[in-house]
């Protein structure tokens, strides 16, 4: 079973594009920080008093291949 922010972000294409080449920080159904400092991602996130689901969104010229 996947988490549910993952779910989310999955339904959620739009943030591809808006967070290009960053590390998002997903709690719930909300982005909690983001940027390209995956520690300083991580840091914000953790002042939520959950743990977060983080995401590296590919840059925009690379392919992701799973």
């Amino acid at each position: 079973m996947l988490p549910k922010e993952y779910s989310w972000f999955l339904t959620h294409p739009e943030l591809e594009t808006q967070y290009t080449g960053e590390y998002i920080a997903i709690i719930g159904e909300a982005v909690v920080a983001h940027g390209k400092d995956f520690k300083t991602v991580l840091q914000e996130a953790e002042r939520h008093g959950k743990a977060p689901f983080i995401h590296k969104v590919p840059a925009a010229d690379k392919d992701l291949v799973v």
